[in-house]
């Protein structure tokens, strides 16, 4: 069966458990190294991440084509081999599916899943197996915080980081700005993201003018944008998901909006399909994008290269990568297919990246995974801070702001 299409009713077919049995031997130095996880390719999430099954399958090709993870206890590289079901971004599907790998396909470890949705229910499959999980975009810090021992997640990049290399760049700008205008979609992440950077702000000397919150499906900007036009920002800060403020960017370019700068905490590929040449000139984050250089760096390039994925049409694409490099980065350390030995490895464990090194505190979430900052400079992104990465020059103030 196609494990693209399989569902919960499918967890009843003696066929299905017989020809997709994987059979993994953990603390074994023969066969593969086999990684279970769940992708989103149906479902509400499907639109952040319906090319990582390509993408997944050429991470482990590319890897395997130097021999696979170096295992110090077998004298040898083993090859990576992954077993990869759609969860339909239902967090019981997911739950049965982890499940299923668990007791009939016997992966050695577990990688992802994404989303704080899915990263409640399904930790703890890992910890009844006693599984190492190192899950991808699950970015609630509450979730890692249950005294799991077996979890672990990378997603990119946490609230606390979000900005800080854009406020970096702004304390440094000529001329400096004085004033900014949050504006903030009616969600969870996005007023989180607000919380902290509106007071880092104001600790960084910028009077905070105002921060306005509109409800999700807000289609008339009109009166918001009135106030922002009579309060004159220096800065403009939107902080929500790219589709929300679809509508907010195209008025906002209408009514003749100006500063130094709009900056968009969640810029992407998708906003940029959907609004074009608005978005010229506007700042934003990725927690990384090719041509910035580092570990692994050339070994991400060529994956995403090959499965035609493209890290600013899917800005949550870094986080999932990461999470394989930690899980191969942990068996290496450990030495051993054991799943004992890699949760060692894993607690509070650092881990290279090319976007720098991943430090897991003591319950399993990331203390380091920042972003970098990015403008739309003829079309494209290009990394603009901090400059001894930067793949372009900041254009300061935004010219197609003034």
């Amino acid at each position: 069966m196609n494990r693209r299409r399989f569902t919960a009713a499918a967890l009843s077919s003696p066929l299905v458990l017989l020809s997709d049995r994987v059979m993994a031997k953990v603390g074994s130095c023969d066969g593969s190294i086999v990684l279970g996880t769940t992708i989103s390719e149906s479902g509400a999430f499907s639109t952040l991440s319906d090319r990582w099954r390509k993408m997944t399958e050429v991470f482990a090709e590319e890897l395997n084509k130097t021999g696979g993870v170096n295992v110090k206890s077998c004298n040898k590289k083993i090859p990576l081999k992954f077993v990869i079901y759609d969860d339909q971004s239902t967090p019981s599907t997911a739950v049965s599916l982890y499940e299923r790998m668990a007791t009939v396909d016997k992966v050695d470890f577990f990688v992802g899943p994404d989303w704080s949705s899915l990263g409640g229910p399904v930790p703890p499959v890992a910890e009844r197996h006693k599984i190492p999980m190192v899950a991808a975009n699950v970015a609630t810090p509450a979730l890692y915080e249950r005294g799991f021992k077996y979890f672990w997640g990378t997603p990119y990049p946490i609230v606390p980081l979000w900005s800080k290399r854009y406020f970096d760049m702004v304390s440094k700008m000529n001329p400096a700005p004085k004033s900014i205008y949050f504006i903030t979609q009616d969600n969870p992440v996005t007023k989180a993201i607000t919380g902290v950077w509106s007071k880092k702000a104001a600790d960084q000397g910028l009077k905070v003018l105002a921060t306005e919150i509109f409800p999700t499906d807000l289609k008339d900007f009109t009166g918001m944008i009135s106030k922002l036009r009579a309060a004159k920002p220096d800065i403009i800060y939107i902080s929500s998901f790219d589709g929300a403020s679809v509508a907010l960017v195209q008025q906002m370019r209408h009514l003749n909006v100006h500063a130094m700068d709009v900056h968009h905490a969640m810029l992407s590929g998708s906003l940029f399909r959907q609004v074009g040449k608005d978005i010229e000139g506007m700042t934003g984050e990725l927690p990384w994008y090719p041509g910035i250089k580092g570990p692994y760096s050339e070994l991400i390039d060529n994956v995403l290269k090959n499965s035609n994925v493209d890290m600013f049409d899917y800005i949550f694409t870094f986080g999932r990568l990461a999470c394989y490099l930690v899980m191969v980065e942990a068996i290496e350390k450990a030495g051993v297919v054991d799943r004992e030995a890699v949760r060692k490895a894993l607690y509070m464990g650092t881990f290279k990246s090319p976007a720098g090194d991943i430090v897991f505190n003591e319950h399993g979430f990331p203390k380091s995974n920042g972003a970098f900052t990015v403008q739309i400079q003829q079309g494209k992104p290009r990394v603009v801070w901090p400059q001894d990465v930067a793949t372009g020059k900041i254009m300061w103030p935004s010219p197609t702001w003034q």
